[in-house]
């Protein structure tokens, strides 16, 4: 009896398995989105995994579920939880005021006086959304010369007066989360991108992770590559096209699906107490809104009776989209990712596999 109850289990998760792969290449047929890949963790265990599409329009090479994806602004999320290591360290307090602190107190506009971390980390500085396009627009540094870059381009922000009092009201901020890296970079020493290397990546595990949109060896298409929607075209990106890398720690971090998720799952488990790098405290502070239900890159979604609350984030460089969603009352982890900027078909499309794979509407 008990083979029995297995076998019937295993098929029966066989087939579940199945229909989300045929649901999967339907969807990507009837969306003509190039590509995607979705993935489901539980209880710490990967439920699903699967892909569909190609890795460029045209090229007739398919997607994988080890391929790499260009997560953008859920990279605003790991700049954060890295903050919150030194916050437990005790190297800055979420309220300690940040100009002194990156060594800007007598070159910033009075108006930033008191600007603290917490504000930063959930869009209430005053802050710009993003920077001048004269910086957008300049090539890409080194890694070694980005700490400089970036605290050049966040001390010119910093001359003139915020948009609004630091902590009065919420602006979507990328120039936020820049800051954000130069603190980090103060803090430690080192670039932004090795910081994260040494305290999130390698910690996690998360050995996919690196930098930029991912590119592939030796001239062959061994990775996705980005794509445009511009006038109703869908038009492949070359293999190097990001924003500035200025603003990495806003949104430039590549990994897989699978990595992904178990990034999530380390917040989701974080916040009972059994997470890997901080304590259910700080996970808890990354994860309470300030205003307009954002956090510290994370957004509160009330869900329903079914699903409790949900925690989430996307991105996009507007050549790729991505989203993480976390389902605490759940214990689940759900993700989708796509190598196009087609955003409000892409972000439908997450959202219904969310759905789908809770089993209720959202």
């Amino acid at each position: 009896m008990l083979f029995l109850h297995w076998l019937a289990s295993s098929l029966a998760e066989e087939k579940e398995y199945g229909m989300d792969d045929v649901w999967l290449q339907q969807q990507q047929a009837e969306t003509g989105l190039v590509g995607m890949a979705a993935v489901v963790i539980q209880g710490g265990e990967v439920r699903y995994l699967g892909a569909a599409g190609d890795r460029k329009k045209g090229a007739g090479v398919a997607i994988t579920v080890t391929d790499r994806w260009h997560l953008g602004s859920i990279t605003k999320s790991m700049t954060a939880t890295v903050l919150a290591g030194l916050v437990e360290a005790g190297d800055i307090g979420w309220e300690t005021p940040l100009l002194p602190v990156m060594g800007m107190a007598d070159t910033a506009h009075p108006g930033w006086e008191g600007l603290t971390l917490a504000q930063v980390l959930s869009h209430t500085a005053g802050l710009p959304a993003n920077f001048s396009l004269r910086v957008n627009m300049t090539s890409s540094p080194e890694e070694a010369e980005r700490p400089a870059a970036r605290r050049q381009a966040v001390m010119e922000v910093l001359k003139k007066p915020p948009k609004s009092t630091p902590g009065s009201g919420f602006e979507y901020s990328n120039v936020g989360y820049t800051l954000a890296g130069v603190v980090i970079e103060t803090l430690t020493g080192q670039p932004w991108e090795q910081a994260m290397r040494e305290r999130l990546f390698a910690p996690l595990d998360l050995g996919s992770a690196g930098f930029g949109p991912p590119r592939s060896n030796g001239g062959s298409l061994t990775e996705p590559r980005g794509h445009r929607h511009l006038l109703g075209l869908t038009l492949a990106a070359g293999e190097a096209a990001d924003n500035n890398a200025i603003i990495g720690p806003a949104g430039t971090v590549h990994m897989t699906v699978e990595d992904l998720a178990r990034y999530g799952y380390e917040h989701l488990r974080g916040e009972r107490g059994e997470g890997t790098l901080l304590s259910a405290g700080s996970y808890q502070r990354l994860h309470r809104p300030v205003l307009e239900n954002y956090a510290f890159g994370w957004v509160l979604r009330e869900g329903n009776a079914d699903t409790g609350p949900l925690l989430w984030h996307n991105g996009s460089n507007t050549m790729w989209y991505s989203l993480l969603v976390l389902v605490p009352e759940r214990d689940t982890v759900v993700a989708m990712v796509f190598n196009e900027g087609n955003v409000p078909r892409a972000d439908a499309l997450a959202w219904a596999w969310v759905a789908r794979s809770l089993g209720t509407g959202l």
